[in-house]
């Protein structure tokens, strides 16, 4: 179909812009695939706003591209078109909301003012509806049915590859510039390569981790991560990995046990060799109060992965298990191998108090302490604190006083500040922190059923939908 679009002539088929309606050896400019399709979305919406969210869904369905490919089309349109952004002749951006067509739009074989060519958009807009079935039915299917075998489509170019495993390398930094770096890269890989299945679970695995860092819990963006993970899935069903950040979706974010547990049983289904999957999957158990069970995946994690041994992850099972002198034990392995390490401070800290050996758990709050640098007024304050009152004090002086927010083995606010009020007695402002925290959804709540911190306080009525919530204890 050709339009005239202000003083150009448009062959809305092939892209290509004339000077003169019937001069085809005339082509001036010629509008790539991606700025073409963008340009046909203003084209039907000719004259009225367009909101960036209508024209990545129009322009690139069942894909999660960031903004920055749509202002990219945009550039490139205008530049074809010869357009200023400033003094706009043909698309005028709308702050805050998209972008209008406010060029004269004319249909040169019906030779009337029609605004857009209808018929084309129709067909167009047929073929998306098909496509997008199309999607849905795959993703249902492979959702229930995983075949035996899959085969990965590889990326064309080794310059390709290069870009792709730079954006890999990106995201094992711990900076969250660096992950929004891999996110673009990520992007771009899927837009030249949209069948590479493991670039959705890369640009799931950078949206989560940033989500996390930015500890917002974001239902759009939860919802473009599973999209990303279930599109990979569709490409490639027996991805492992793939199971396994479900998982911790379901786990972590949005609180579906049930779901989670499923996922994590796909997963080592699928790689009974993954160290990792075994860790995590051990964490989940243990929420849930199956002691026995996550104790096996454990030790499944560390003869996997041998690091697994300097980890303080089975003695911390006992402790919750209430198994104080076998914990103990097994954080010796631990002491033996990083003495002063911080971990060991903070895992030791926990079962001495738990243990009720006040004076050994003192001893490694202040081991902890120096290695954050408290101040030698702030260690006299806090000494002079235990030696009123025990832990109770220290916490007391932990809330009221240095009202510490960083991490000292107690999580972070608002959840620490509820720990700290459970063993300074204040149980009242206790559990405004514990709500607080749920309804933050505060990740370390999960283990609320089973650690024995909240012993004490699990009996208050204000509680009960929290112990409904949170992993129920099924050992």
């Amino acid at each position: 179909m050709l339009i005239k679009l202000g003083k150009w002539f448009l062959n809305t088929e092939t892209g290509e812009l004339y000077n003169q309606k019937h001069s085809a050896e005339n082509i001036t400019k010629r509008l790539d695939h991606t700025p073409l399709s963008l340009l046909l979305c203003l084209l039907k919406y000719h004259g009225k706003d367009v909101t960036k969210d209508t024209m990545l869904d129009e322009v690139w369905p069942n894909k999660v591209v960031s903004e920055d490919v749509l202002s990219v089309a945009i550039s490139q349109i205008r530049k074809a078109l010869g357009d200023n952004a400033r003094k706009p002749m043909f698309i005028k951006t709308i702050p805050g909301i998209g972008y209008r067509l406010i060029a004269d739009v004319i249909d040169v074989k019906a030779n009337n003012q029609n605004k857009m060519p209808i018929g084309l958009f129709q067909k167009n807009k047929t073929i998306l509806l098909f496509i997008f079935f199309l999607v849905i039915c795959s993703a249902l299917y492979f959702l229930f049915k995983t075949p035996s075998t899959s085969v990965i489509e590889e990326l064309p170019t080794l310059s390709a590859k290069s870009h792709y495993q730079k954006g890999r390398y990106l995201l094992t930094l711990n900076d969250l510039t660096s992950w929004r770096q891999a996110q673009q890269i990520f992007e771009d890989t899927i837009i030249s390569n949209p069948n590479y299945a493991p670039v959705y679970l890369e640009l799931a695995k950078s949206k989560y981790q940033i989500m996390g860092l930015e500890s917002v819990q974001n239902k759009q963006r939860l919802e473009e991560i599973k999209f990303l993970l279930n599109k990979s899935l569709v490409l490639a069903p027996t991805q492992a990995e793939v199971y396994l950040l479900l998982a911790n979706t379901a786990f972590t974010i949005e609180w579906d046990f049930t779901l989670a547990n499923r996922y994590f049983e796909k997963s080592i289904e699928l790689d009974p060799t993954s160290a990792i999957t075994h860790f995590k999957y051990a964490q989940f158990l243990l929420a849930a109060g199956k002691f026995e069970r996550a104790l096996s995946h454990t030790q499944q994690y560390i003869a996997l992965d041998p690091s697994g041994y300097a980890r303080p992850s089975v003695a911390w099972i006992h402790n919750m298990m209430q198994d104080y002198d076998t914990a103990l034990l097994e954080l010796a392995k631990l002491k033996q191998l990083q003495p002063g390490s911080f971990i060991y401070h903070i895992s030791a800290q926990a079962i001495f108090e738990n243990m009720g050996n006040e004076a050994a758990s003192f001893t490694e709050f202040m081991a902890i302490f120096k290695q954050l640098n408290y101040s030698s007024v702030e260690l006299n304050q806090v000494q002079q604190a235990f030696n009123q009152r025990g832990l109770s004090g220290v916490y007391s002086w932990l809330l009221n006083d240095k009202k510490e927010q960083q991490y000292i083995g107690q999580y972070l606010p608002p959840l620490s500040f509820a720990r700290y009020a459970i063993k300074a007695g204040q149980e009242e402002l206790a559990v405004q922190y514990l709500l607080q925290a749920a309804q933050e959804k505060q990740t370390e709540l999960l283990w609320f059923n089973v650690d024995p911190k909240y012993k004490s306080i699990r009996h208050r009525s204000e509680l009960a939908n929290l112990l409904n919530t949170t992993v129920k204890k099924t050992n």
